[in-house]
């Protein structure tokens, strides 16, 4: 198909997008002229009223390596939907643990910021969130990056890093004085000895009684840490608690004064925590008062809020059907850049999907000429590996690809996947978006006859790499229920990526993971295509819709052409081809005649020539005459 040709097709079919998909023409073309300022927003899933460290390659060696404490790190991805879910709960770990920060603290890094891709993955991180306890004095090597915490509930977190806490006390030196003593109190010991080689400081020694295999007793020395007038000692033997009249079913603790005075308690509850509260209750009776609590700093600051994202938020709520450039290219390169580059080794399986991966992405590239060569260059560069590539190798010729190339992308942020908080929407999104772009190229390129080329991509990519652990083990099951490897043909591609998209919105509609600003539906919506819908929408909107699939497939086409993506918020349009504006101008302008006209025109050209030649050769020469030479002898010329 020539180019002239190609170019009325794309105007005819932006009328027909414009009257099926419900976008107006007038405000369609408005709004491909409309520049954003580019959103910033702060990553991450934690800011400064978190008690939260957050943590990047910048500090991550200097807080958490060879120290004198331990930290528990979270190793998450923003994007990722479980991450998003238990962030509620690791801030109230890390409130409900600050009492223990001199001894612990509760840290996070986020894995989806590409800065971040060399400590993620040297640390072998193999899904998120994952928890791990790095204790006083960790030095990491091959095959030892901490411990993990195999839960995500708050009070099994706790007892886990208490007995950790413990052990690392028993059977290793560190040079700590807020340390506290876990040996058990035995039948050796007495009243009147409890106080020998304790600080002057030391006005009271608080007895527990913990009961067998629990962390009760260590729990309660570590909320305790901040009282320096106390010093809390653990019993296990029943005759040794007797001595400090501890009656462990109704008086599971005592306080002794230096005096040998004894006096016992019977706590709310019987948790480390409720102990922690009678003891701090019956200190302050005393007149006794605990020092403050030392918070560690985060290195990282919340970024401000941009000026201009209240109009993107309200440009995409007008527009909910529009595919924007902006979020194509931050799928693409947080694909290149966060995910793949972060995997330690990339090999059998994962080799492969990777080179699928870039074949696809290729042959259906959304960005700019100099993207496609980036992207051409870097899959010959993966195909050449046979048995293993590891990610730092790929991020490595990434960059200088990149550098060699430079400038890649147009945009630097989302536009219709942007959500009204870091914390939502954004790459998962774009994602999406990518992937439902990439089906529809290939539903109309005629050469293309493999209907799985995309799809099949898709699911290695998301099963090897994407960094939602439960995101993906969600898709590949989902994947295999809908018989992902049975689609026929590339339209019907189209479609099953479609209806697997809305399967995902209905399961995660109402999920704590779900922006209030854009709530999980069923797309399209009548709004963007009533001619979608066989019958009227039902309120509860469930996946029982009688789907008109003709119009719903003619609407993915229309929106993902990529004539009619949107390059609003695009910062750098001159890196990419030519907008349907540009190209309805110059078309305007080879139009100015027709064929016949300029058949015409070119008739008109040459009887004009004849005409002036001829009237050259009346005119010019008019008048001429032969005339007689002046001298007879030479006769006449």
């Amino acid at each position: 198909m020539s180019v002239e040709h190609q170019v009325i097709l794309a105007i005819s079919l932006l009328f027909v997008a414009s009257a099926s998909a419900g976008v107006p023409l007038p405000r369609y073309e408005a709004l491909l002229k409309q520049q954003s300022a580019p959103v910033d927003a702060s990553s991450g899933l934690y800011d400064d009223s978190d008690k939260v460290v957050r943590l990047t390659v910048d500090n991550f060696n200097a807080t958490v390596v060879n120290q004198n404490r331990g930290a528990l790190v979270e190793f998450y991805n923003t994007y990722c939907g479980h991450c998003r879910r238990f962030a509620p709960t690791y801030k109230t770990v890390a409130e409900h643990l600050l009492p223990w920060s001199e001894v612990l603290f509760v840290a996070a890094i986020d894995c989806a910021a590409e800065e971040n891709n060399g400590i993620c993955r040297n640390y072998e991180v193999m899904g998120y969130p994952t928890l791990r306890y790095l204790g006083p004095g960790f030095q990491p090597s091959e095959q030892h990056y901490g411990q993990n915490l195999m839960t995500q509930d708050m009070t099994e977190i706790r007892e886990l890093l208490a007995g950790m806490v413990a052990a690392e006390n028993l059977t290793s030196g560190h040079n700590n004085s807020y340390w506290p003593n876990f040996h058990y109190l035995t039948e050796n010991d007495s009243v009147s000895g409890l106080f020998e080689g304790l600080s002057s400081a030391r006005q009271y020694v608080a007895v527990v009684h913990e009961p067998e295999n629990t962390t009760l007793g260590i729990e309660v020395a570590l909320f305790m840490i901040q009282w320096p007038a106390v010093e809390v000692r653990r019993v296990i033997d029943p005759a040794v608690a007797a001595k400090f009249k501890i009656d462990p079913a109704n008086q599971p603790i005592s306080l002794v004064n230096r005096q040998g005075e004894i006096t016992a308690y019977s706590p709310e509850f019987a948790n480390g925590e409720s102990y922690a509260k009678k003891l701090e209750e019956e200190l302050g009776k005393k007149n006794v008062t605990p020092r403050p609590v030392k918070v560690h700093k985060s290195v990282v600051t919340t970024a401000p809020k941009v000026d201009g994202q209240s109009e993107l938020i309200d440009e995409v709520h007008r527009n909910k059907h529009f595919v924007y450039q902006a979020d194509l290219e931050q799928a693409v390169r947080t694909v290149l850049h966060n995910e793949v580059s972060k995997v330690s080794e990339i090999n059998g399986e994962k080799l492969l999907a990777l080179q699928r991966f870039l074949a696809v992405l290729q042959r259906y590239n959304p960005l700019g000429a100099s993207g496609h060569r980036l992207v051409a260059k870097l899959k010959d560069y993966v195909v050449q590996f046979n048995e293993q590539l590891t990610g730092k190798q790929f991020e490595e010729e990434l960059k200088r690809l990149e550098e060699q190339m430079s400038p890649v992308y147009s945009s630097t942020h989302f536009v219709g996947c942007a959500g009204s908080s870091a914390r939502y929407r954004g790459f998962s999104c774009s994602l999406w978006t990518l992937f439902h772009f990439m089906t529809v190229q290939a539903a109309n390129n005629e050469e293309a006859t493999d209907p799985l080329e995309v799809l099949q991509a898709m699911h290695g990519y998301i099963k090897n790499f994407f960094g939602c652990t439960e995101c993906s083990e969600h898709f590949q099951t989902m994947a295999s229920r809908r018989k992902i490897w049975s689609v026929p043909n590339k339209e019907e591609a189209v479609l099953w990526l479609w209806a697997a998209h809305n399967e995902v919105n209905q399961r995660l509609a109402g999920d704590a993971t779900e922006d209030p600003e854009f709530p999980k539906k069923q797309f399209p919506t009548p709004n963007s295509c009533s001619e979608c819908y066989r019958s009227p929408v039902s309120k509860s909107e469930n996946l029982e819709i009688e789907w008109n699939k003709d119009a719903v497939l003619s609407f993915l086409k229309n929106i993902h052409n990529p004539q009619f993506v949107s390059r609003y918020g695009v910062q750098r349009e001159e890196l990419l081809h030519p907008s349907p504006e540009k190209m309805r101008q110059k078309r305007q302008i080879s139009n100015v005649f027709t064929d016949i006209d300029m058949r015409m025109g070119m008739l008109l050209y040459a009887f004009c020539i004849v005409m002036m030649v001829l009237a050259f050769k009346l005119f010019a020469f008019k008048g001429y005459r032969k005339k007689p030479y002046g001298h007879d002898l030479l006769g006449k010329v």
